[in-house]
Order: structure tokens, then sequence, then C-alpha cells
């Protein structure tokens, strides 16, 4: 994804205000500010009873949601659709699959048109070579 000079700005104070390295950074179709971090930061950028995520929130006036990157796909999915509960993530021939019994976890992650699962497609796209299915 391309910094502009804003996102450049966010980022700034992401990681004056956290003290954790962002390594990606963006806007979602609904306005949030998404930031990248590897998931050993994810506890401390939030903070102690959020209190990095409040003081971000009142300095950006933007909701923010911060993602755990890590090098498995299967885990990186799983972080992305937190607090979502899946029963399974598996990869095979680079095809990940994402089975759920419960049907409105499957809507949400699907979404109405299929926007939820192609946003998460494009974003896990950038670090991974594969495609994504929902079963």
């Amino acid at each position: 994804m391309k910094l502009d000079n804003t996102l450049i700005g966010y980022v700034t104070l992401f990681e004056q205000v956290t003290r954790v390295p962002v390594k990606d950074c963006f806007v979602d179709k609904r306005e949030t500010l998404v930031f990248i971090v590897q998931d050993v930061y994810v506890g401390k950028a939030i903070g102690k009873q959020a209190v990095n995520l409040k003081k971000l929130f009142h300095l950006t006036k933007k909701k923010l949601k911060i993602i755990g990157y890590n090098a498995n796909v299967c885990t990186f999915i799983k972080h992305i659709l937190s607090p979502l509960k899946v029963d399974e993530i598996t990869l095979e021939n680079n095809i990940v699959t994402i089975k759920s019994s419960d049907v409105s976890v499957k809507a949400k992650i699907i979404g109405r048109n299929k926007e939820n699962l192609n946003t998460l497609k494009e974003l896990v796209k950038i670090y991974f070579p594969v495609d994504i299915v929902v079963a």
C-alpha cells in the first residue's frame, strides 16, 4: 500500500505514542486507521487498559485497529479476523480455507457483496501469494 503524507504522519504519531514500529498502515473503507505491527508488539501497542488506543483516538479522531503480523499466513489471517472466532484455517496448494460452523461468522467474513472478503484478500496478497476461500 502507498503511504501519503497524512499516513506517514499517523505512522509517526503511532510510533511516538506506543513506542512500537509499524510494518504497514492504511485507511479502510469504513475510515478506520489500520496499523500492522509484529504480533509480539500488539499488547504493547494497545497499552494497559487500552491507554495508547484511547490516546491515539483522541489525537486522530479516527477509529483504530491494530493487526499483528505473523510469517505464518494462517495465523496472520486469524489476527485480521479477530475478534471473530473461526473453527479452522488451513493452507493447501496456496489456497487458504477458512472454516466456520457458525453461519453468522461466515456472513461477517464474506460481507455484503463480498466486500469484507475482497478486502481480506487484498490485504493478505500484499504479504503472501495465496487465495482465500470461505467454507
